[in-house]
């Protein structure tokens, strides 16, 4: 599923124009991506949560060269599932 079949549910369910649905979708998105580059927790009750976390500096090696090549610490973003998307993954 892409944007666009989100903004088509959401325009089919609701009975607004697809454009203002696409428009809704593009707004929610921002203000997720938004706040997750602020540092702050998305939880969205049933369907889970949003957090972002720095993963650690470590070492890794280069099989070919036979040598170590250091990781920088970087940021990404976590997300855990609600109880409810657990529950239907399975069934």
């Amino acid at each position: 599923m892409i944007k666009v079949d989100i903004a088509d549910a959401i325009s089919g369910k609701v009975d607004i124009p697809r454009v203002t649905a696409l428009k809704a979708v593009d707004v929610i998105l921002e203000e997720m991506t938004n706040s997750l580059v602020n540092g702050n927790r998305i939880e969205i009750r049933g369907f889970g949560v949003f957090e972002k976390v720095t993963r650690k500096r470590s070492v890794a090696r280069d099989i070919q060269k036979g040598t170590t090549i250091e990781v920088p610490a970087s940021n990404t973003i976590r997300y855990k599932p609600g109880s409810e998307i657990v529950i239907a993954s399975k069934k």
